[in-house]
């Protein structure tokens, strides 16, 4: 038993292996149907079983609470509905206890799976292993009509509050909506990808909860058709599903052990961007690329790639972005009248290389990757022309005479230097993706020398100044570590020449001896 506001366990019962239960009027006996047929009802208040019956003969799956909560009924897999009475006794200590109606007994043409009292009892729905649903008078319990349409067995079933629809899930993967009027069925929706579970009408309103063996819990719009929401979070198949009595927050069981709780926010949800969402996720779903032979080059579908890989909706985006950058750069350079971003005032070099140095480690190769050739050509092109500008600044290689400060000179080699390393990596990385490419164009192969030549000297230049840093940083370890724990000696007075030998008297006091 556990406490929903702190969602710690208050309570733990042995009990029977069970599947099914509610709580009686007053939240203090929990009533539970078991796998071996019984009926156990439990006091919470001292932790104790306070009745047993071996009802049913075969498993007990469902029992509902009738609308005046003074009865309920369960179904098994022995084919029998059964009906019970509950009395609370009063007095020094407050017990409950129930009581089978024997005379209303009522078998049915096949195992039940889950049944169901309408709100406005008037009817019971009782979903059957043989693909229908079988509806009948509450009082009387005379045959009503039987619902059918699904092609498997019918997991779970509901009423709506105003018990104007029932609800079905299947193991056909499929819910269907029908009328408690004329036993018609008003929609039957995809609502899984795997066998429904369960079915639950949030109450006073006709939004219905579905959980399925997909690890989904769904929410759905039963006057529109619509869904409204899609949840995911269990690591196994849901299996239960609850819901409290205000609709404030739903409670899911799954088969990875686990029980979580889904509260009603209060922000606005639309459904357009619901449904962009999930079109997102489908899409990055489709494009993770599986790296293996298809063609069936490998008969054992031996992995073909060098390296692990994933595209996503994100490095196809950066991907387009890119290639938007680059024709903006070429149409600028071409003098064509093209829309121009914000920092127009830029060159068109010094743009291209600034949305490159926006790339992470993370998604470069992916981004690169899916670069067509035309685009990774233009790429290159102008890290080259960077290189090259680079190359020719104060101190990196280039020109000696500048009229720059030391300082000027310094800073602006030291900010070139910062924007080196990832496009190189860029130049690299495109250039093996497209080797075979670069290697069939002519045209190429002098842009790939220059560049080849560039990276090179700038590469040597950065290489020589981190040495440089590296080794003025051990000098200072050595030193520190020569000091650590050694206190510092007075600097000594250097004696003047020829003031070895000297006689005491002959200038500068006599030295004192120490006495020991």
């Amino acid at each position: 038993v556990w406490n929903v506001s702190t969602g710690r366990c208050v309570r733990t019962i042995a009990s029977g292996y069970g599947l099914c239960g509610f709580f009686l009027v007053g939240n203090e006996h929990i009533l539970l149907g078991t796998k071996e047929g019984h009926l156990e009802l439990y006091d919470l208040r001292v932790a104790e079983m306070c009745q047993q019956t071996a009802a049913h003969t075969g498993a007990v799956y469902s029992v509902a609470q009738a609308p005046d909560l003074k009865s309920f009924v369960s179904c098994s897999s022995d084919k029998h509905l059964r009906f019970f009475d509950i009395t609370f006794t009063t007095g020094g200590t407050d017990s409950a206890k129930f009581e089978e109606v024997v005379d209303k007994a009522v078998e049915l043409p096949d195992e039940c799976l889950s049944v169901v009292y309408a709100p406005n009892g008037k009817w019971i729905a009782v979903a059957l292993l043989n693909h229908t649903i079988q509806m009948m008078f509450a009082d009387t319990l005379k045959f009503y009509i039987s619902l059918y349409g699904h092609r498997l067995p019918v997991m779970a079933v509901d009423i709506s509050s105003d018990s104007q629809i029932i609800a079905s899930g299947s193991a056909d993967k499929n819910v269907k909506l029908w009328s408690t009027q004329f036993g018609n069925c008003h929609r039957s929706l995809r609502a899984h990808d795997e066998s429904v579970m369960q079915v639950r009408f949030l109450p006073g309103t006709h939004y219905l909860a579905t959980a399925g063996r997909d690890r989904e819990l769904k929410l759905w719009d039963c006057d529109t058709y619509e869904l409204i929401s899609a949840l995911k979070g269990h690591s196994s198949e849901i299996l239960s599903l609850a819901l409290s009595q205000d609709a404030a927050f739903l409670v899911t069981a799954s088969g990875d052990r686990q029980l979580r709780f889904w509260r009603r926010s209060g922000e606005q949800l639309f459904l357009s961007e619901e449904r962009a969402r999930e079109l997102d996720e489908k899409f990055e779903q489709e494009v993770e690329r599986e790296d293996v032979d298809a063609a069936g080059g490998s008969a054992g579908g031996d992995v073909v790639s060098l390296r692990p890989s994933r595209r996503t909706v994100e490095s196809v985006r950066t991907t387009e972005r890119l290639m938007e950058i680059l024709d903006e750069a070429t149409a600028t350079e071409a003098g064509e009248d093209v829309v121009l971003p914000m920092d127009a005032h830029r060159n068109p070099c010094v743009r291209v290389v600034a949305y490159v140095n926006t790339l992470t480690s993370n998604n470069i190769y992916e981004v690169l990757l899916a670069l067509p050739f035309a685009h990774a050509l233009r790429l290159l092109s102008f890290i080259c022309r960077f290189f090259e500008v680079v190359a020719k600044l104060p101190g990196a290689g280039g020109a000696e005479g500048s009229g720059d400060s030391a300082d000027d000179a310094k800073a602006r080699v030291l900010s070139a230097a910062a924007t080196l390393e990832t496009p190189c990596q860029a130049a690299l990385i495109a250039t093996y993706v497209h080797h075979h490419e670069l290697a069939a164009t002519p045209s190429a192969r002098g842009l790939l020398i220059r560049l080849r030549e560039q990276m090179r000297q700038l590469l040597q230049v950065e290489k020589d100044r981190i040495g440089f840093g590296i080794a003025g940083v051990s000098q200072m370890q050595r030193v520190l570590k020569r000091s650590v724990g050694v206190p510092m000696p007075p600097a000594p007075t250097k004696p003047g020449p020829g003031a070895r030998g000297r006689a005491p008297g002959a200038g500068g006091a006599p030295k004192k001896r120490k006495r020991k």
